[in-house]
C-alpha cells in the first residue's frame, strides 16, 4: 500500500489532536499568524508520516522511504507538530520492530519484495538506482562501500522521536502529558510489545534479511538467469556458513539440503519457482555462496525431480551427490543449455575419484549425444582434462594450442588406462574402454596431436 499524495494543510490539522488552552498558548499560537501545519513542504514528507497508523495505513516501505529527519525539520517550531510526530513515531515503532524481528513475518516481507522484484525491476530501468534507497535499512544497517550508509528503520524512529523532543524542549513534552515511548494508542500494538522485548530469535534474522534484500534492490532480473547473492555471501564470509543457514531456514522452505523455496510456484502459477541455492564451500576455510535462482516447474516434473532436487543438481552442489545417474546429468545439460548457464567445475581435490566425474565420464565416452550437449555448457578452466578429452572423442583428433593442454589430456587418459590394469602412455597408446582407443602422434618440432578410434556403435 502506498502513502498517496500529499495531504493538504486542512486534512492535516485535522488529523492532528486537539489542543488545550495551556498548550496552545506554551506554543505561542495566540489564534492568528501561521496556522499549525502550515510547513507542510511539497514533498510532503510531514503528512504522509500524520496519515500512517499501525493497522489499516500501515506500509513499511513507505515508511522507510520518508526522509525522516526531514520531519524535524518541517515541523520545527510548531511544538504541537512535533508532539503529533513523536505520537506517531510511538504509534508505529512497536509494529515496525515486530515486522523486522519476527522471522515468520520477516519472511513474508522477504517474500512479498521478492515478488515485486520479479514482476517490476526488468521494466523499471531504474530499478537500481532508486530501490536501494527505498528498501535500504528496513531490517538492519545498509552500506555502499565508501558510499550511503542507511540506518535500520528503528533506529530511525527512536532518534526521530529523540530529535523531535530536543526541537521542542522535554518541559513542553512533560507538560501535554507524554510519558515515556511506545504508546501504542492500540491493542494490536500493545500485543507486540512483548515479542520485542523478550522474544527469542535467530541471532542473523535482521542482518541475513537485509543482506538478501539489499541484492534484490541493487540487481534487476535477467530474464531467467540467475541472481548471485553477493551480499548474503559476504555475510556468510563474516559470520559463518552455519549461521547464515539456519536464519535461511527460520525465513524460507527447506527443500534439501542446499535449497530454500522463497516463491513456490503452485502459489504463483504463471511464474518460474524462485529459490535460494546454497552453493558449499570448495575448501573448510571458505564459506558458502547463494544464488537466487528461477526453476521450470515443468522441466522439474518432466525430469522426475522436484524443485529442490532440480536446484540442487545446480553449479557446485552435484559434485557432491553420490547417485547421480547419467539420466540426471543428461537433465542438468538441457536446463543449463536452455538458460544459457555454464556448469561449475569440480573441487580440484581428487576430482578424478568423485562418483559423479566418474559417472559423467562414462556417459561422455558412451553417448554422442551427450558430449555434444557436454561442450555447450562445460565449465571454463581448469580442471580441464576432461573437456579435453570430450572434445577429442567428439572431433576424432586433437592438437593442443598449449603444451600444458596436452599434460591436462593426458593426465586425464593415464587415470582411464590406470583403472583397467594398464598404464601405456610412455608408448603414447591409451585403452580407455568402451571400444575407445587413443594414440600420441609427434610431428616435427615436438608437436603432440592425438587421434581417438572406437570400435562399437554408440
Amino acid at each position: 500500500m502506498g502513502v498517496g499524495l500529499p495531504a493538504p494543510p486542512a486534512v492535516l490539522l485535522a488529523l492532528l489532536s486537539p489542543m488545550s488552552e495551556e498548550a496552545r498558548i506554551s506554543t505561542g499560537d495566540k489564534g492568528h499568524g501561521r496556522t499549525p501545519g502550515s510547513e507542510v513542504s511539497d514533498s510532503g514528507n510531514l503528512a504522509a508520516f500524520v496519515l500512517m497508523n499501525a493497522e489499516e495505513r500501515f506500509d513499511i516501505e513507505a515508511i522507510n522511504a520518508i526522509d525522516l529527519p526531514a520531519l524535524v525539520e518541517e515541523a520545527r517550531g510548531d511544538k504541537r507538530l512535533l508532539r503529533e510526530v513523536v505520537r506517531k513515531a510511538e504509534e508505529l515503532l512497536p509494529r515496525v520492530r515486530a515486522e523486522t524481528e519476527d522471522p515468520v513475518l520477516v519472511g513474508a516481507i522477504l517474500r512479498s519484495k521478492t515478488l515485486d522484484w520479479f514482476r517490476q525491476s526488468p521494466l523499471d530501468p531504474a530499478w537500481a538506482e532508486v530501490m536501494p534507497v527505498r528498501w535500504g535499512g528496513i531490517f538492519s544497517e545498509s552500506r555502499v562501500p565508501g558510499g550511503r550508509l542507511s540506518r535500520k528503520l528503528s533506529y530511525r524512529l527512536t532518534n526521530l522521536i529523540n530529535q523531535c523532543v530536543k526541537a521542542s524542549g522535554p518541559a513542553a513534552f512533560l507538560r501535554a502529558g507524554f510519558t515515556g515511548l511506545f504508546r501504542g494508542s492500540s491493542a494490536t500494538v500493545a500485543s507486540m510489545v512483548p515479542f520485542i522485548k523478550g522474544s527469542k530469535r535467530p541471532r542473523l534474522t535482521q542482518p541475513v534479511a537485509q543482506a538478501y534484500l539489499d541484492d534484490l534492490a541493487a540487481n534487476s532480473r535477467d530474464g531467467d538467469q540467475p541472481l548471485p547473492l553477493e551480499r548474503l555471501s559476504e555475510l556468510a564470509r563474516r559470520n559463518g556458513s552455519a549461521e547464515v543457514n539456519m536464519t535461511l531456514v527460520e525465513l524460507f522452505t527447506q527443500e534439501s539440503v542446499h535449497s530454500l523455496t522463497v516463491l513456490d510456484h503452485r502459489f504463483h502459477p504463471n511464474m518460474n519457482a524462485l529459490i535460494v541455492r546454497v552453493v558449499p564451500p570448495r575448501a573448510p576455510d571458505e564459506a558458502a555462496t547463494y544464488d537466487l535462482v528461477q526453476v521450470n516447474p515443468h522441466v522439474a516434473r518432466e525430469s522426475g525431480l522436484g524443485d529442490g532436487a532440480l536446484i540442487e543438481e545446480a553449479p557446485g552442489a552435484f559434485w557432491e551427490r553420490q547417485d547421480l545417474t547419467k539420466k540426471e546429468w543428461l537433465e542438468l545439460f538441457r536446463s543449463f543449455e536452455k538458460r544459457k548457464a555454464r556448469l561449475d567445475p569440480p573441487p580440484r581435490e581428487n576430482t578424478r575419484d568423485l562418483p559423479s566425474y566418474v559417472v559423467l565420464r562414462e556417459l561422455l565416452m558412451t553417448d554422442s549425444v551427450a558430449r555434444k550437449a557436454f561442450m555447450a555448457v562445460h565449465w571454463k578452466g581448469r580442471p580441464s582434462g576432461l573437456v579435453l578429452l570430450c572434445r577429442l572423442l567428439s572431433e576424432g583428433t586433437f592438437a593442443p594450442d598449449v603444451e600444458t593442454d596436452g599434460d591436462y589430456l593426458e593426465a586425464e587418459l593415464d587415470h582411464i588406462d590406470k583403472e583397467h590394469g594398464v598404464r601405456r602412455s610412455k608408448d603414447g597408446q591409451w585403452k580407455l574402454g568402451h571400444g575407445w582407443t587413443v594414440a600420441r602422434e609427434v610431428a616435427e618440432g615436438n608437436l603432440r596431436s592425438y587421434r581417438a578410434r572406437t570400435k562399437s556403435a554408440e
